[in-house]
């Protein structure tokens, strides 16, 4: 089922592809034949930022939420998050070490990120790079990205150790818990000669990297996470090891610390499934889009920015239905993600 997304300015209702009312009854992953076993795609929709410098580590700790010393060595990369001074999210990244093998010789660092903003994301940088020895240019059409998953046996986290990493310049998606691995490759070099041989990968569509992580649960891009709009805790991005709460200042850092340590976060975002029949639903229980205080939900992608007061009614039994443009009522089914209890004991 495909929806096109409504104007964000007429509503305050986003709904893009979802999944049919089939799965609502069954765990999504027990449904999720299509991506079981060992297979890989392309990531669409990302930009890669090449920055390199003395001063170059320095400069990102102090504009990221995650703690630059992890990777500061070389190695894999991390997934983090560029704020906005007041501290909501501008863009979702992973940085990575340029290896060069076993060896990371000099501080040169690569940055995925969503690539139709990857121009205004080089501007962002420039505005403060000022004086520091740093260089950024955007190497987007030299590289492409990969996402490779599997059984455990097959992506053991030994293979993305220094000594026996998948690819030079990657890591393993830590976003959640045996999600895969994330490689970066010359365009001219080939997936396959990096893949491990004790599986048999078979190719996959780009559009299922985007459906996958969907059913999982995980927000990437801005047409998930809103640059200027949306809060980094309402996007999990502490749930997803985006944020190291210890670090020192960065950009959009006090909101984030605050919000963290009052341990109060009433939204977030959780997968959905969603169907545009609502006979059997109450009435009373179906929210006018107008509502934008009672509701205040987004819906992206199979994905929903929601309040958990709602995800709660809905995991107890309850029927939830909202009004769009158009007087067409959509009934949705939040639910959370196992890997959040597995990791966070929700």
């Amino acid at each position: 089922m495909l929806l096109k997304p409504f104007s964000r300015a007429s509503s305050s209702v986003l709904l893009r592809p979802t999944l049919t009312r089939s799965f609502v009854n069954t765990s999504f992953q027990e449904k999720d034949v299509r991506h079981q076993g060992d297979h890989y795609c392309q990531i669409p929709e990302r930009g890669l930022i090449e920055l390199e410098g003395p001063d170059t580590a320095k400069f990102l700790q102090g504009l990221i939420t995650n703690h630059m010393p992890k990777i500061s060595p070389g190695g894999d990369g991390f997934y983090t998050a560029f704020l906005t001074p007041p501290g909501r999210m501008l863009y979702d990244t992973f940085i990575y070490p340029v290896n060069s093998g076993v060896n990371f010789p000099h501080p040169k660092f690569m940055i995925d990120c969503p690539a139709s903003n990857t121009s205004t994301f080089m501007r962002h940088l420039k505005r403060y790079i000022l004086r520091s020895k740093v260089k950024a240019r955007d190497c987007s059409e030299e590289y492409q990205l990969w996402h490779v998953w599997g059984h455990h046996e097959t992506l053991d986290p030994a293979l993305v150790k220094k000594e026996r990493r998948l690819s030079d310049i990657g890591c393993t998606d830590p976003r959640m818990p045996g999600f895969g691995y994330r490689a970066v490759l010359k365009k001219e070099q080939a997936i396959e000669h990096i893949l491990p041989t004790s599986g048999h990968f078979e190719p996959l569509d780009a559009s299922e990297y985007t459906i996958r992580r969907m059913l999982y649960g995980i927000p990437e891009g801005v047409d998930d996470l809103w640059p200027e709009i949306s809060l980094p805790l309402e996007s999990n991005l502490d749930y997803m090891n985006g944020v190291d709460f210890r670090k020192g200042c960065y950009v959009g850092q006090e909101l984030t610390i605050r919000t963290y340590h009052t341990g109060v976060v009433r939204k977030r975002i959780v997968p959905m499934f969603s169907a545009p029949s609502v006979q059997s639903v109450d009435r009373h229980q179906t929210f006018p889009s107008g509502l934008v205080p009672q509701t205040d939900i987004k819906l992206v992608e199979g994905a929903t920015l929601m309040r958990l007061e709602h995800v709660k009614r809905c995991a107890e039994g309850e029927p939830v239905a909202f009004t769009v443009p158009g007087n067409e009522s959509i009934r949705i089914r939040p639910f959370l993600p196992d890997w959040w209890e597995e990791q966070h004991g929700e």
